[in-house]
């Protein structure tokens, strides 16, 4: 009698796969025009386009800098943790570095090419703030 010994794992969901295999490149920031409901407004810099972040299998992620670097209070580059949540279609990422914080993205777009998500900043309570980051791999 043979055994059915299969030990290969399960495998990854496709937003994980997508995820994981690119490192993803910023192309665009923006948020609501206050003054144009359903228009939006750029609030890139020329220091965030060449700024990338990478998702690992094992959990984790990194945000990283480019060539060209920001002042760190435009954009906080940070390493942690990240879980795809497939019920909601977002990106949970737990931040460790450089402050212990919790993000939601929601992930508008994701394919081999493309990952475009969005999320209430709330780093200011009094002023909450939609943004949507556009990335290219």
């Amino acid at each position: 009698m043979a055994c059915n010994n299969n030990t290969d794992p399960a495998p990854l969901p496709a937003p994980v796969q997508k995820l994981i295999q690119n490192d993803w490149k910023i192309t665009e920031i923006t948020v609501p025009k206050a003054t144009e409901p359903g228009e939006d407004s750029s609030i890139s810099k020329d220091c965030t386009t060449d700024d990338i972040i990478k998702f690992y299998i094992t959990g984790t992620y990194d945000f990283q800098d480019g060539t060209v670097k920001c002042d760190s209070t435009i954009f906080n580059y940070s390493k942690g943790y990240w879980g795809y949540d497939l019920t909601k279609d977002s990106v949970q990422i737990a931040i460790i570095s450089p402050a212990s914080r919790y993000v939601s993205w929601k992930v508008l777009t994701l394919n081999d090419s493309v990952l475009k998500v969005t999320y209430i900043d709330s780093l200011d309570v009094a002023n909450k703030v939609t943004k949507t980051i556009s990335f290219k791999k």
